[in-house]
């Protein structure tokens, strides 16, 4: 298993947002397969915990948005879980099955959505014997500080609104490599506070290219976006024509 750094890309990184979410259902094995299958630059998906520990692949805390059953993720053990079907039709997927479906072809971003979530998504990782890149995240800071100290290898990202001084601060502490906030919450002033402390901005959720292009020039490291595909292809255009 690989650390996945910002700063090693020539290109800003154009990371799918819970895979391929504009083009299949979020968090899905479908979402994933076609993010891998893109050659996406970083594949983004949720992690929480069920009752019982199994970290599984799903944003809310309740099934009901993305399943056809509307069930508490954390109260249900996952044999139950196992059991609710997408929307797609799918089964929700478990952190394991979508590591296997990835295989280590592209890089992913756990991100960490329950305390406990590091420690179970670290086992999860040592089990397979996983040797793709890897980036941890999490809105958690205890879950970011967890990650620091039990993966000082793999790198860790602390997920924001808006990337406050205190956030700033954690992640210095914290040796974390990267910050994730709102885009829409950025003001001139905020990523040049992150860019003097060396943290790679990488702001959600942006589907518009002008915006893309705007935060890049700015000094964003990448983004995560729903279009990852579309806006890696606009960059490219745009590249091609300064040429």
């Amino acid at each position: 298993m690989r650390g996945f750094r910002f700063d090693s890309r020539s290109a800003p990184v154009v990371a799918a947002h819970r895979g391929a979410s504009g083009r299949a259902l979020e968090n899905s094995l479908a979402a994933i397969s076609r993010s891998v299958a893109d050659g996406a630059d970083l594949i983004e998906f949720d992690v929480r915990l069920t009752a019982d520990g199994f970290p599984v692949v799903i944003h809310d805390e309740r099934t009901g948005r993305t399943a056809r059953e509307n069930l508490p993720v954390s109260r249900c053990r996952a044999e139950r879980l196992r059991k609710v079907r997408l929307k797609n039709g799918e089964p929700i997927p478990f952190l394991e099955e979508v590591l296997e479906a990835v295989g280590g072809r592209v890089p992913v971003n756990i991100e960490v959505k329950t305390a406990g979530g590091v420690e179970a998504v670290s086992r999860a990782l040592s089990g397979l014997s996983y040797a793709g890149e890897v980036l941890l995240s999490s809105p958690l800071r205890e879950e970011c500080a967890a990650a620091a100290s039990a993966r000082p290898g793999i790198p860790c990202g602390l997920v924001t609104g808006r990337p406050s001084a205190s956030d700033i601060a954690f992640c210095l502490r914290h040796a974390l490599r990267s910050i994730h906030p709102d885009h829409r919450r950025l003001s001139v002033l905020r990523i040049r506070k992150v860019r003097e402390a060396g943290l790679a901005l990488v702001p959600y959720t942006v589907d518009d290219p002008g915006r893309f292009f705007d935060l890049v020039e700015s000094g964003a490291a990448g983004v995560f976006s729903n279009r990852a595909q579309s806006l890696r292809a606009a960059w490219r255009e745009r590249s091609h024509g300064r040429e």
